[in-house]
């Protein structure tokens, strides 16, 4: 008789790690799917958004698209609203002021935290696509600091930032923080040859470069345009600086070195009327317009007729009798028009006023 042997029953614990170990690479397989349908996914819709600018190649000359940004366009329509108006002040502007500052308002302030684009269209070979080019300038928050020392145009730029970047994750979102960058400033001492002055103000790198490039602060105020230097301070200066070259007050005592100075900065004499009116933004224009009317406003012929009245009186100069020889003098006549009305009343009053007096 053929007897079977009985299986030996399987440890419970043994039966629970196979378990698991099969759990685990299903997880495990599962993940690796997901994850790279996930990365697939987010691949995709990152092409989709935007283009990496090493992957552009220009499709035209060096030739950028015109367009009126928004900074621009926002300053056209609060000054055309400013001299709609027939009776305000800055129609009686100097001439010399008015065209400057069209000119600036016009113009287009030199890219400071951005690089524009040199071309209207670029072929894009990772997405094979061909995008046209945008100017979209990166416009900063001015700030009272700002104006109060050189900062070559920069400004307080607000942008974003990803939220704890070296932090690993792979499937909860990674959101993007406000930012408020601002320039890296230091305090350094510059001379102006022109106002033969030392000069300690807050800068930053670029305003130093920049003057380094223009060989010296003064070709560096003096060439820049107003929208550039961005500075109140900037700006005065430069009205200080035209000034003295206006009327040469540089160098009284040295010949040889004010000669050498006209010589040097004639491209940028000016007249004098001229320079007092430069680096002045609208509303300073508009007040040194009006004090300039309000002291040189007509005196009323009352005022005046008053104080030569006082002069004859004083120089004894006033006299009838002087003025009935005078054959160009007005005929007097006596008005009857009040003794007519209230003569009869004024009149008795009178003598006995007379007759109290002698």
């Amino acid at each position: 008789m053929h007897t079977m042997q009985a299986r030996p029953i399987a440890p419970l614990r043994v039966l629970l790690s196979d378990n698991i170990t099969h759990l685990f690479f299903f997880i495990f397989a599962l993940f690796q799917r997901f994850s790279d349908r996930f990365f697939s996914f987010f691949t995709d819709c990152f092409a989709e958004m935007a283009s990496l600018a090493k992957n552009l190649k220009n499709l035209t000359p060096n030739v950028r698209k015109v367009a009126v940004t928004w900074d621009k366009a926002e300053r056209i329509r609060r000054n055309e609203e400013i001299f709609k108006n027939p009776d305000s002040v800055v129609h009686r502007l100097p001439e010399h002021y008015k065209k400057r500052y069209w000119e600036m308002i016009l113009s287009n302030k030199s890219p400071v935290h951005y690089k524009p684009p040199t071309s209207r269209a670029a072929y894009d070979s990772f997405k094979n696509v061909e995008l046209e080019l945008e100017d979209n300038p990166i416009v900063g928050i001015r700030t009272p600091e700002g104006d109060q020392g050189l900062w070559g145009g920069e400004r307080v730029v607000k942008g974003w930032i990803e939220s704890a970047p070296y932090t690993k994750k792979k499937i909860l979102p990674r959101y993007w923080v406000p930012k408020l960058f601002f320039p890296t400033l230091k305090t350094a001492v510059l001379y102006s040859e022109v106002l033969d002055k030392y000069i300690k103000v807050t800068v930053t790198e670029r305003a130093m470069r920049l003057i380094d490039e223009h060989f010296g602060l003064d070709y560096y105020i003096l060439q820049s345009q107003e929208i550039d230097l961005d500075s109140k301070f900037a700006n005065s200066l430069k009205r200080e600086i035209l000034l003295t070259l206006a009327t040469e007050s540089y160098y009284e005592g040295d010949d040889e070195k004010k000669a050498y100075i006209r010589q040097k900065y004639a491209e940028f004499v000016i007249p004098e009327a001229e320079a007092e009116w430069i680096g002045l933004d609208l509303n300073e224009a508009a007040r040194k317009q009006q004090d300039i009317e309000d002291s040189t406003a007509p005196v009323p012929l009352k005022y005046s007729l008053e104080q030569s009245l006082l002069a004859r009186l004083r120089d004894g100069t006033d006299d009838v009798s002087m003025e009935m020889e005078n054959p160009e003098a007005p005929i007097r006549t006596e008005s009857k028009f009040g003794d007519k009305l209230f003569g009869k009343y004024l009149n008795p009053i009178g003598k006995k006023l007379r007759s109290a007096t002698q």
